[in-house]
């Protein structure tokens, strides 16, 4: 079927055709085009529907305006330019309201729509509890109403110093700022912001962690005794620790498979430092794993949390036995916040006694009983010797003797002389 196309009189160069069948109003709808000349060729095109809005006088005035640039030689000089050229305004009008929003986007902004879902998927419950309890305290109050991407190295330290003269601890902020290098990271890969987390720019505090506290043969026995009668579980893990050096993660990490009783030999996979090594049975401690060891198979835990699966932690029963000892008490007394008096506790982690402590006592007993450094190393799995060297000082007498040893080695004269003899000449 032919198509009728109508001039439009009064407007040059426009003409039009009428649907067949669709009205606009009353009347036949009608779909507008445009004639001109671009590069000596004829080009018409359709300029679009009268029920879209698109009338005589609009497509005069997009005619109008293509042969306005194609006399000057400028874009758009066709209706399909003029469209492609207003869907890049759009999407650039798109992008610039975007990053209007991600300049806009404080810290705390991201932390709740981007960050928190992402992190609460992928760890555990433990990890978030902290990531959370550091973003409430510390993060939120300091940077949280910042826009993200002016998050700097200056407002980090200022957050970190102000960490460090509240008490905290170096390994807490450098949590903190772990934290906050996590949240810049996933902003980072999804071009929130750029450029490395502003807590890479500046030295991360650090502090001596080293245990000092080491219990004496009667703590250690009053530890164990009002273990035994709180927790089985605890004060054979005590045991353990206590007589062979094991980490708290590498007890709950053991399985029965470990466990050699013809060699009296328990196979330690080290749970820190990825190096294994070997640990050997007191008589303690072989009583007590033969007493845990019946009908047990080779891939079970030796101490399995409820579940029978792998145990996360030290039990808060381990801390009230401490606690119940005063073995964390100053002797000192201070005030609670009721104004009631009570014993002040230590205040440096090094002098705490924790689970950990009884890691340290089997070391310190070790080298009191004259035990070589390097011996001691390789019982504790330490990686460098230099970690051992801490203990160096429990054994002055052992030292004493090796260096004097020597004495002797060479004759004396009376004049305290020693008489080396001379080289033969050639």
């Amino acid at each position: 079927m032919a198509v009728t196309w109508h001039k439009e009189e009064k407007f040059l160069g426009v003409r039009y055709r009428e649907h067949a069948t669709r009205q606009h109003g009353v009347k036949l709808d009608r779909c507008y085009s445009i004639r001109y000349k671009l590069n000596g060729k004829d080009k018409e095109e359709v300029a679009g529907w009268w029920s879209e809005g698109v009338t005589a006088e609009r497509a005069f005035k997009t005619l109008s305006t293509i042969r306005e640039n194609i006399r000057l030689g400028i874009e758009p000089q066709s209706i399909a330019a003029m469209r492609q050229a207003g869907e890049e305004k759009v999407k650039e009008e798109v992008k610039a309201r975007r990053r209007k929003e991600l300049a806009e986007m404080t810290l705390s902004d991201f932390w709740e729509d981007e960050y928190l879902p992402a992190a609460e998927t992928t760890k555990t419950a433990r990890t978030m509890k902290g990531e959370k309890g550091l973003y409430a305290n510390w993060i939120r109050p300091a940077l949280g109403d910042i826009p993200l991407q002016k998050v700097d190295t200056p407002k980090v330290e200022a957050l970190a110093l102000k960490a460090s003269r509240a008490g905290k601890s170096a390994a807490t902020i450098r949590y903190i700022l772990a934290v906050i290098s996590q949240v810049w990271n996933m902003a980072a890969v999804r071009d929130i912001v750029q450029g490395p987390s502003p807590t890479t720019r500046f030295k991360k505090p650090r502090q001596d962690n080293r245990r000092m506290r080491f219990l004496t043969e009667e703590e250690a026995t009053e530890l164990l005794d009002i273990l035994s009668a709180r927790s089985i579980d605890l004060y054979d893990s005590a045991v353990l620790a206590l007589f062979c050096g094991l980490r708290a993660g590498e007890i709950h990490a053991l399985t029965w498979g470990d466990i050699d009783f013809s060699n009296k030999i328990i196979s330690i996979r080290n749970t820190k430092t990825k190096k294994d090594r070997h640990a050997f049975m007191t008589e303690e401690v072989e009583a007590m794993l033969k007493r845990r060891s019946a009908a047990q198979a080779k891939t079970a835990y030796v101490f399995p949390a409820s579940n029978k699966k792998k145990r996360e932690w030290v039990s808060a029963t381990f801390f009230k036995a401490v606690d119940s000892l005063g073995l964390n008490d100053t002797g000192e007394h201070t005030q609670d916040h009721s104004g009631a008096e009570i014993l002040a506790k230590v205040k440096d982690r090094r002098q705490r006694v924790v689970f950990h402590t009884l890691r340290h006592t089997f070391a310190s007993w070790l080298v009191k009983n004259g035990t070589p450094l390097y011996t001691v190393a390789e019982l504790m799995g330490h990686t460098t010797l230099e970690m051992t060297r801490r203990y160096s000082h429990l054994a002055p007498d052992t030292l004493r003797k090796a260096a004097l040893s020597l004495q002797g080695q060479l004759e004396q004269r009376p004049a305290g002389i020693l008489p080396f003899k001379k080289a033969k000449a050639s």
